[in-house]
């Protein structure tokens, strides 16, 4: 009888260690890829714990299988078809439970999923690495009898927020002109403010006529007042001598006349 009470309290350690050991599903990781660029993983373990796991593969993955290993998971093939047909990821399932030497049963595989940010999951057609998935798309695995995973595809990323636009530079006062000073002339093309000088009176230009082809005499005004001049020089000399001679002729006229008269 004791011994079968000792028997049932190690059993029961057993079971309470195993518990302790499993532990509650881990929560699903925010690690979904922030930009547009990359492609994100979802990873569903199922009934195999280990909750579902998150990551992002940098870059353009070429396949399927290359963005599950860059989002951080290691995975294992199966002995016929080699890695093209996914067995384990993360080592699970365990070699106890799966061999992985040909294909795993339907019941207890990794089904492989497509899906958009904030859309839907769709069941691929292609192996993983047959499959190359788009900059920005999700890529997702659950283990099972070919459920999809148990979470939605991540959101999709935030639009970044528009910087702030510049303020546009306030217009500059208009700058009238300057008035002109009161008195001052302004001339087309000429400096402002400067009075305009009021040009001589031309001087008629005597033109001689003559025959076409004769070069017409063009009498410089000058020469002509310097002419004139002279001719009036010439003039007044002329009669000077004239009144001298009168004035002359009668005082010889007056002085005859008073001899005769004393005689």
């Amino acid at each position: 009888m004791m011994r079968s009470r000792i028997i049932a309290g190690l059993a029961l350690s057993v079971v309470a260690a195993g518990l302790a050991v499993a532990g509650p599903a881990a929560p699903a990781r925010a690690a979904a890829c922030s930009g547009a660029t990359g492609v994100t993983v979802v990873v569903d373990f199922g009934s195999l714990g280990g909750g579902i796991k998150t990551g992002c593969a940098s870059g353009d993955p070429a396949t399927g299988l290359a963005a599950l290993r860059g989002a951080g998971f290691t995975t294992t093939g199966t002995q016929k078809w080699g890695p093209a047909f996914v067995c384990r990821i993360d080592g699970k399932p365990g070699a106890a439970d799966e061999p992985c030497v040909n294909t795993p049963p339907s019941s207890a595989y990794w089904s492989y999923w497509h899906a958009d940010r904030g859309g839907s999951w769709s069941y691929s057609n292609l192996g993983a690495t047959a499959y190359d998935p788009k900059a920005g798309t999700v890529e997702g695995w659950a283990f099972g009898s070919g459920g999809r995973p148990g979470i939605s595809p991540p959101a999709k990323p935030s639009a970044p927020k528009p910087s702030p636009s510049a303020k546009p530079a306030s217009p500059r006062p208009e700058v009238s002109p300057a008035r002109p000073t009161p008195g001052a002339t302004g001339t087309p093309g000429g400096v402002a403010g400067s009075s305009a000088v009021p040009s001589a009176s031309p001087v008629p230009v005597a033109v001689t006529s003559s025959p076409v082809g004769v070069a017409t005499e063009v009498v410089s005004p000058v020469v002509a007042e310097v002419d004139a001049q002279r001719g009036g020089g010439f003039t007044g000399v002329a009669v000077a001598g004239v009144i001298i001679a009168v004035l002359a002729g009668l005082g010889v006229w007056t002085a005859r006349r008073r001899r005769l008269d004393g005689s």
